[in-house]
């Protein structure tokens, strides 16, 4: 006797499920350890709403992102990137629809670190763009669904540091004018004719006396 075999199409997935899956993926959680960093250097290089570009351009340009980079490598600094924006993502308390993929946010981070090739960004420069994006201002940000916006905000940043670094420029070398012509403390340098001019010229087929 043939058994019948009923076989059974698998049910549809509900979508909730599709849409909670979907979700997932948009998850951030703010840590303690980051806001407490981010705080640290907003201190050090913020004077109440105010950058301290002074400071902030005198970090040696091999403790800068490239430096960095080649010191630890791409790799490592994608991660610690992709950290900070995360931590940043979730700062902001945005509903999870308008919350970009962590895709996205990774090919925002390389997008970032050709950025910091460009101007010789540091990590710390990354960090205070974020916490005054995050306090507005350079106006809101309603939706990171697309990471646009924040890049956007980035390049007003780049634009106001690198005013900033044109004028401190222009001061040091104000400053080097006024000091006027340096006083030698060492003779003046004989030019090589004259060091010819007092050369004693010995005849080599004569013998000199001991």
């Amino acid at each position: 006797m043939i058994r019948k075999m009923n076989y059974k199409s698998p049910a549809p997935k509900s979508a909730g499920a599709e849409k909670k899956k979907r979700s997932s993926s948009r998850i951030y959680t703010e840590t303690v350890e980051y806001a407490l960093i981010a705080n640290l250097v907003q201190q050090q290089y913020q004077n109440v709403h105010d950058v301290q570009w002074d400071k902030l351009l005198s970090i040696p340009v091999d403790d800068r992102i490239p430096g960095l980079m080649e010191r630890y490598g791409k790799k490592t600094m994608h991660r610690l990137l992709l950290m900070v924006i995360k931590e940043f993502v979730a700062a902001l308390n945005l509903p999870a629809y308008k919350r970009p993929t962590e895709t996205r946010v990774s090919v925002a981070v390389c997008d970032i670190m050709l950025t910091a090739g460009e101007d010789f960004l540091g990590i710390e420069d990354i960090i205070l763009f974020l916490q005054r994006a995050r306090a507005g201002y350079y106006g809101p940000i309603k939706t990171l669904v697309a990471m646009a916006p924040l890049l956007m905000q980035l390049d007003r940043y780049r634009q106001e540091r690198h005013a900033a670094y044109m004028k401190l420029k222009e001061k040091q070398e104000a400053d080097y004018k006024q000091l006027g012509p340096v006083t030698r403390t060492a003779p003046e340098p004989t030019s090589l004719g004259d060091l010819f001019n007092q050369a004693v010229i010995v005849d080599m087929t004569k013998k000199m006396s001991g």
